[in-house]
């Protein structure tokens, strides 16, 4: 990937890598080790110095992403550019491959999505969902877009949920710590030696006794709805962790249905929604 930067002050290259490009250390190291760098169309080095206005380009080292191998199969692609991709995850995805889930998962799908174009790209999920959960995922291409992720506020992100029973307030916040199961790997708790974890809430439609519920989150621990719904005597419909099993759906309800951002690079406001597979 090949981005070009208008340097900010005089210094060396590998300053205004680090200023004007905003990377990190170790992406300086990468781009010193194994990419190129030019400046106003010549080839340069990173010690090299460089003035105010200068054109820099730097074209980005291609990095394989073992041990993960493409997998063709269908993909929802929401938006895309040479920078990010958002995809409708399907619910029973897992987001990599590994013993219990070693196909169908995202890694290998949007691997399988570059290849198809003749790509040399990577994947970082910038926002992660359980293998049940559905809905909007956002990915960066490259190491550095990712990076940037951290240097401007958080995706917004807003969930559907079907519970069960209906929540009382029907708008209100969770703030309860969320910490690790004794003994498990996977499986969450509210305890007070947890981390903070806040969830807003808010009852959308009830029918005999089910409720759609619009979630946001302030904080993003692992299984953060699925826990705070059980903690207040409503599970998702379908959670056989923190709930129980239901004919409507073979995981729990949970659909990640809005995604806003700002793009890292053009610095536009970005917003998707997307609708959730399950009704009341």
């Amino acid at each position: 990937m090949r981005k070009a930067f208008t340097v900010s002050g005089a210094g060396s290259v590998q300053e205004a890598l680090r200023y004007d490009a905003s990377l990190s250390r170790r992406m300086v190291r990468s781009i010193k080790q194994n990419g190129t760098l030019e400046v106003n169309g010549a080839v340069a080095r990173p010690y090299e110095r460089i003035n105010r206005g200068d054109r820099l380009i730097v074209d980005f080292p291609e990095i394989e992403t073992p041990p993960y191998s493409p997998e063709y199969g269908p993909l929802s692609v929401v938006y895309e550019d040479e920078d990010i991709l958002v995809i409708d995850k399907p619910e029973n995805m897992a987001m990599t491959p590994s013993a219990q889930h070693p196909a169908n998962t995202v890694v290998q799908r949007v691997l399988a999505h570059y290849e198809a174009w003749g790509w040399k790209q990577t994947v970082h999920p910038v926002n992660r969902l359980d293998r049940d959960t559905s809905g909007l995922l956002l990915i960066a291409k490259h190491p550095y877009i990712h990076s940037l992720f951290d240097r401007i506020e958080k995706p917004g992100r807003s969930y559907t949920a079907l519970v069960e029973g209906v929540p009382s307030p029907v708008q209100g916040t969770i703030r309860a710590p969320i910490a690790r199961e004794a003994g498990s790997i996977i499986s969450r708790k509210v305890s007070d030696e947890g981390k903070a974890a806040v969830t807003y809430y808010t009852v959308t439609e009830s029918v005999q006794n089910r409720s759609l519920v619009r979630v946001e989150l302030e904080t993003g621990r692992t299984h953060q709805i699925r826990v705070h719904m059980a903690h207040i005597g409503h599970p998702l419909v379908g959670d056989t962790m923190y709930g129980a099993a239901s004919a409507l759906s073979h995981g729990q309800a949970l659909h990640s249905s809005k995604l806003s951002f700002i793009h890292p690079w053009t610095r536009e406001r970005m917003q998707f929604c997307s609708c959730p597979p399950f009704l009341l």
